[in-house]
């Protein structure tokens, strides 16, 4: 399918040179708009072609099930979330609250710590309960945690900051595995490898916008927090700035969580339930 190969490729390229060239030249530039609705077209391109292909990359047929399509479009959503947590922390941590550098990796690895403790965890109990329950749950506690988020201060302790991050490892940890099962499950033992390559495409898509998207709302916040003294670059603005622009962006995220928490709450009710083999 080289031809479906080739629109994916330059859909993609248009994306996310929109999103690379937004953060510096602002999102509402004609060239950025330019950028995204030629990715728009592509991606009509991509599905128009991929259904005429006789053994096409991409089987659209899997996005009838409407919790394969549910769990990728949530799974997109954490990531845009975590992927913009992640990005912005070391400016706080450093420019803030003063840590050095080998600090600051210090106190954000509780983050991948909880999540690789939780996630065996998450998996075992998905295979009791079912995934939805599960990633239900993991969805309402990183809601949880972005909300809390939002009360980080230019006082807070390293303590206070370890407590307030670890829902979002926790939250990940109990959501991802689960997700990535109802996924992969999904799929007819001959798409699987079409179904993996979505899913890592899915979660590098999630964290690149989260990087760009995220990044720029808080860069934009700081400068308008910071009012007439504001420079160019916000990391340099002063302290009372970048913290309530970092709580205001925690708040979007908490927003971007709370739509993949009702999607997830959608598909938990329309679903028809699964039966067991016993069954």
């Amino acid at each position: 399918d080289y031809l479906g190969a080739l629109t994916l490729f330059l859909c993609l390229l248009a994306y996310l040179s929109g999103l690379t060239l937004g953060q510096s030249a602002g999102f509402s530039d004609l060239r950025v708009l330019g950028l995204f609705a030629r990715g728009a077209l592509l991606l009509g391109l991509f599905i128009v072609v991929e259904k005429r292909a006789a053994q096409p990359m991409s089987d659209l047929t899997l996005f009838r099930n409407l919790e394969f399509s549910t769990s990728l479009v949530t799974g997109y959503l954490t990531f845009v979330a975590v992927a913009g947590a992640l990005i912005l922390m070391p400016f706080y941590l450093e420019n803030v609250l003063g840590y050095s550098t080998r600090q600051v990796g210090l106190l954000i690895a509780v983050l991948p710590i909880s999540m690789g403790v939780i996630a065996p965890i998450a998996g075992s109990l998905s295979d009791r309960l079912g995934t939805r329950i599960i990633t239900v749950a993991g969805l309402v506690i990183l809601l949880i945690g972005y909300a809390v988020l939002s009360t980080l201060s230019a006082q807070t302790t390293a303590l206070t900051f370890v407590l307030l991050l670890l829902p979002i490892g926790v939250g990940m940890g109990i959501f991802q595995s689960p997700n990535n099962s109802t996924i992969m499950g999904a799929a007819s033992p001959d798409k699987l490898g079409i179904v993996s390559g979505m899913l890592a495409l899915n979660r590098t898509l999630g964290q690149t916008t989260g990087i760009a998207v995220m990044g720029a709302v808080w860069a934009a916040l700081t400068l308008y927090f910071a009012g007439p003294a504001a420079i160019s670059n916000a990391a340099g603005a002063a302290a009372p700035a970048q913290v309530a622009a970092l709580q205001y962006t925690f708040i979007v995220m908490a927003a971007v969580i709370l739509v993949a928490l009702l999607l997830a709450i959608g598909s938990l009710i329309k679903a028809p339930p699964r039966r067991s083999p016993a069954d």
